[in-house]
This record gives structure tokens, C-alpha cells and sequence, in this order.
């Protein structure tokens, strides 16, 4: 069991480790969001310290993977609110995760999208869920049975924990002596203190505590397999995260996953092909995690060093996923969606006869969501007129004559993707009385 991959095995996607999907999101401490990322690594850490010494003889993988995602939502939230503070955190030493919750997210909201997104991942028992919902809440408002309440209480300690390591930066001292207060201060349940407290004695775990170690392979050793419908789903949390940096890419990766399917539907007349094409569209881009947001967010063209390192997304998409072998074969495919028939695409420079057809699918669907599309400088083009100039691309030999008949064919036919099939609306399309998720509707509809 532990030997099956998502791959391309004997026709079928078959299954894949989680912890691959986990060490994949610990990654993005390489990218914009690695000051959340680290937070979230500390709170998985800390609230599995805490667990294993108040039950023992229990798995802390469920507390773990509620410590690692418990602020998902946050970051969802802050890209949708305001994308300029999540630079601020990488980029200004003295601002802090507790100075941008109070500017945000006062009323706590993105806990609630912390536990939507990991709810349709399908991995946790329902108890994490209701306590990733109020992690925030104090304790004399927690609700549910005694476990609930237990772990409501070790993530909301192990996330005050980790403000304090964060907020305070490198001075050791002055974070011990914050923590130390802390749980003599703070109203936690009585075996979360003493728990914390215990921890707290401990030099070696503590110094896990303060390093960089993500501490997975003690935590989330045993296998924790899911299925083809939660691998899809976990890719879609990270498409979340790579869409929503810029408002007007809100549906990019789910317009050119649900293309590239749809063509490879009407060209390979199976499923296999078509689900292949709609994993390798839905990450084609999360490379554009390590651009910089000022590049994602300028409102018109970009010069040629902008370009260039716009263009780096392509094989940061490659360095990233190919270092997974459940991920590779998507990977080889996801990384040549600016190569061209040509050679004068990037970042290889390939040629034709050195591209198979799922790469062709991917150029093609690529380069008519992103005409289609409203930018910065310009409306979104018609379909017709986005096929001329892809007709044109064909003429010069850049792109596939066979993929363009196809898609030729199915705009012809008035092909339009659902919204529904918009990652974001599928997570949060019913909650339309926020008002951070009713601007992303807005856009979208």
C-alpha cells in the first residue's frame, strides 16, 4: 500500500500518501507566504508536543495536520483582503502575525475558512474540525464535548505559543520569559497547562520547538493514505493559495484545468486522459508562489527584468513538484506550458517531436484562458478573437494545429466552464454574507 503513488500506472491515478501533500504545503516557506507557513509549521509542532504528553497512547497526526492548516484560511482571507500585508510580513522585520490579524481579521473570520478548506480535504475526524473552528474563542466559550474542548485549547495555546516565538523574532530569552507568563496568565484547560508547562522543561523537544525542523516524520509517520477525489481536492487548497494572489486571477488555474480536461475529453474520448490534464492545469502555475507580489499586482505591462523574473514560475512549478515521484510525471507536463513547437518558448527552449500531446493540450488551453481573460492593462478578448490569433500561432508553427481544431470546435459549440467549477466558488460560493468572499463572487460571476 504504502509503495502506490498518484501516477500514470497501468491507466489509472492510483493512491498517494498525504504526507507528501503536507511536506509539499511545509515547502512554501520558500515562497511569499513563508512567514504564515512558518506559524503553521510552529502550531502543528507545539500542539503535537502538548497532545502526546496529555494522551499518550493516541496518534497526534489528526492535531498535527489541525496545527499545520489551522490558519489556511487566514492566508486565504489576507490574499483576498489585502495582499499588500502578506508582503509586509516577509518584507518589514517589525511587523508581526498578531499586527496583522488586528488589521484584517478582528472578528476572527478566516477561522471559519480554515475549517471549510480542511473539511473538504476529508482527512479529519469531525471533533478537529469543530476545534479548528474556535481556536480563536476563550476557553469559557469553547463548546462541545470534554475532546473538543481539550483540542480547541491545545491549538489555541500552541498558537499563542508561536505569535510569541514569531512576534519577538530571535530573542530566546525574552520569548521564554513570554511564554512563561503566558501559561500562568492565559485561561487554558487545566491538562493543556500542565501539559505546556512540562514541554516547556524540556531542552531537547524545546529546541525542536525553536528550529526549523517540521518535525513530520515523528508526527505524521504512519501512513495516511488518500484516495484520487482527496488528492484533487488538497491540490485545489494550493491552487487557492496561487490564484487568489492576484484579483484577476481568481479563476486561472481552474479555467485552464477544466479546458485542457475538456479537449483532452473530446480528443482521447477517456477519463484517464482528461483527469491527467485537469491535475496537470490545476498546478500548471503554483510556481507564481515565489513571484513577487508586486510583479503579480502591477496594473500595466512589465518591463524586461519584470519579465524575466515573471517567467522564473515555470521552473520554480517544476523544482517544486518534481521533487514528489507521485508528482513527477504531472510535473514534466505543468512545466511546458511556455515551451512552444518552435523552440522559442521557455524554460527549455523545446522543440516539437520533443513535447508529447498532453504538454500541446496544456500551450493551447494556456494561452486562450489567459487571452480570455481580463489583465491589469486590458478586457478579456472575445472567444473568436482569441482563436484568430491562436490560429495564427498554428500558422508559425508555435502551437498545435490538431488541439486548436478541437478547441475550434468546442468554442464553436458554445463552450463555456461552469462557474461552479471555480475553485474558490466551490469552497465558499454559499457563503456569500462575508464580505471578502462576496467580492470574490463579484469578480468571478
Amino acid at each position: 500500500m504504502q509503495s502506490e503513488r498518484v501516477g500514470f500506472v497501468k491507466d489509472k491515478v492510483s493512491l498517494t500518501p498525504f504526507s507528501d501533500m503536507i511536506r509539499m504545503f511545509i515547502d512554501l516557506r520558500n515562497t511569499n507566504l513563508a512567514p504564515m507557513i512558518n506559524h503553521a509549521v510552529d502550531v502543528a509542532k507545539i500542539s503535537s508536543l502538548i497532545m502526546k504528553r496529555i494522551k499518550p497512547f493516541e496518534s497526534v497526526s489528526p492535531i498535527y495536520i489541525s496545527g499545520l492548516f489551522h490558519d489556511i484560511g487566514l492566508v486565504v482571507y489576507s490574499e483576498i483582503v489585502a495582499p499588500e500585508e502578506i508582503a509586509k510580513l516577509s518584507e518589514d522585520s517589525s511587523y508581526s502575525l498578531s499586527a496583522l490579524l488586528y488589521r484584517i481579521d478582528r472578528d476572527m473570520y478566516h477561522a471559519i475558512f480554515s475549517t471549510r478548506i480542511v473539511e473538504k480535504l476529508g482527512i479529519l475526524p469531525e471533533k478537529y474540525l469543530n476545534a479548528l473552528k474556535q481556536h480563536h474563542e476563550p476557553l469559557s466559550e469553547m463548546m462541545g464535548d470534554d475532546d473538543e474542548i481539550l483540542i480547541s485549547s491545545i491549538l489555541n495555546v500552541a498558537d499563542a505559543i508561536s505569535v510569541i516565538i514569531r512576534d519577538t523574532k530571535s530573542d530566546l530569552v525574552e520569548i521564554v520569559n513570554r511564554i512563561d507568563r503566558l501559561l500562568v496568565n492565559h485561561k487554558m484547560h487545566h491538562e493543556v497547562r500542565a501539559a505546556a508547562r512540562d514541554l516547556l522543561k524540556s531542552y531537547v523537544e524545546m529546541s525542536y520547538v525553536f528550529d526549523h525542523d517540521s518535525m513530520i516524520d515523528e508526527f505524521c509517520g504512519t501512513p495516511i493514505h488518500v484516495d484520487i477525489n482527496q488528492f484533487v481536492e488538497a491540490l485545489k487548497t494550493l491552487v487557492l493559495l496561487v490564484d487568489l494572489q492576484s484579483p484577476f486571477t481568481v479563476k486561472h488555474s481552474s479555467s485552464i484545468a477544466a479546458l485542457a480536461r475538456d479537449i483532452a475529453a473530446e480528443m482521447f474520448k477517456n477519463k484517464f486522459d482528461s483527469l491527467v490534464m485537469y491535475i496537470a492545469g490545476l498546478i500548471h502555475d503554483i510556481g507564481k508562489l515565489r513571484t513577487p507580489v508586486e510583479i503579480l499586482h502591477k496594473p500595466g505591462r512589465l518591463n524586461k527584468s519584470e519579465r524575466y523574473v515573471m517567467n522564473l514560475h515555470v521552473s520554480n512549478t517544476f523544482k517544486l513538484l518534481s521533487k514528489y515521484s507521485n508528482l513527477d510525471e504531472f510535473a514534466a507536463i505543468a512545466s511546458l506550458h511556455h515551451e512552444r513547437l518552435d523552440g522559442s518558448g521557455y524554460p527549455w527552449g523545446l522543440k516539437g517531436n520533443e513535447m508529447g500531446i498532453r504538454a500541446r493540450i496544456l500551450q493551447v488551453a494556456d494561452v486562450f484562458t489567459a487571452l480570455t481573460e481580463d489583465r491589469p492593462y486590458r478586457k478579456g478578448m472575445m472567444g473568436k478573437d482569441s482563436l484568430k490569433i491562436i490560429e495564427d500561432e498554428v500558422n508559425k508553427g508555435r502551437l498545435d494545429g490538431d488541439v486548436y481544431e478541437v478547441l475550434k470546435e468546442m468554442v464553436k459549440n458554445g463552450y463555456r466552464m461552469s462557474k461552479n467549477e471555480v475553485v474558490f466558488i466551490e469552497f465558499f460560493g454559499d457563503m456569500d454574507e462575508y464580505d471578502a468572499v462576496r467580492k470574490i463572487l463579484e469578480r468571478v460571476s
